[in-house]
């Protein structure tokens, strides 16, 4: 089951960034090392940042609004309502914990998990919360949705833009390497002995 989901993320992830996984026969002692250079985003982390303080704001607002519309909501709204909301919390938890370690680490499948549920998980169902009338959703609970959903498309954007940026240059290193590898038998950096 998770040799699925691995193989259909990765495939999913290479239709979309292309250059995203390249087997290689060596091992990681054996990569060029380019210095210092980081290729986190700026943008990425601080929306980042700012959706993490405001969650629990989020958080607290949604579930008084919904304790206080409760009995206005029709069963089966109750029902998709608090479904919804479960499930929104549980995504928007792990999505940050992914975008977090991936731009920090500059780890691709991190940072494509993160992109690939906040666009097509997250996004459709804080939509649903911020547009769907028979919510009967409340003017400070459409305040603060939209707040998380702004917060949600500049991610969306810096994610994409991150993630392509991050693809490349690990592209460029694949790349680099493998004529560095039909070059010459040593590698170019000095290993401690």
């Amino acid at each position: 089951m998770a040799e699925t989901w691995k193989r259909t993320v990765t495939t999913f992830s290479d239709r979309l960034f292309p250059g995203l996984s390249y087997p290689h026969p060596y091992s990681e002692s054996d990569y060029i090392y380019f210095g210092n250079e980081i290729i986190s985003s700026l943008p990425l982390q601080m929306s980042l940042y700012f959706n993490v303080l405001f969650f629990p704001i989020w958080l607290i607002t949604v579930a008084v609004m919904l304790h206080v519309k409760y009995d206005c909501l029709s069963n089966m709204y109750r029902f998709i309502v608090v479904t919804v909301l479960v499930a929104v919390i549980g995504i928007e938890c792990l999505r940050l914990y992914l975008g977090y370690l991936g731009n920090l680490t500059e780890k691709i499948p991190e940072l494509a998990g993160f992109w690939m549920l906040s666009l097509l998980l997250q996004f459709p169902l804080q939509i649903f919360l911020f547009a769907n009338e028979r919510t009967v959703p409340q003017v400070v609970e459409r305040a603060v949705q939209g707040v998380m959903l702004s917060l949600l498309v500049v991610e969306l954007v810096s994610g994409f833009i991150a993630l392509r940026r991050a693809a490349r240059h690990q592209t460029k290193r694949f790349h680099l390497l493998q004529l560095h590898m039909q070059g010459s038998s040593t590698p170019l950096h000095h290993k401690e002995e």
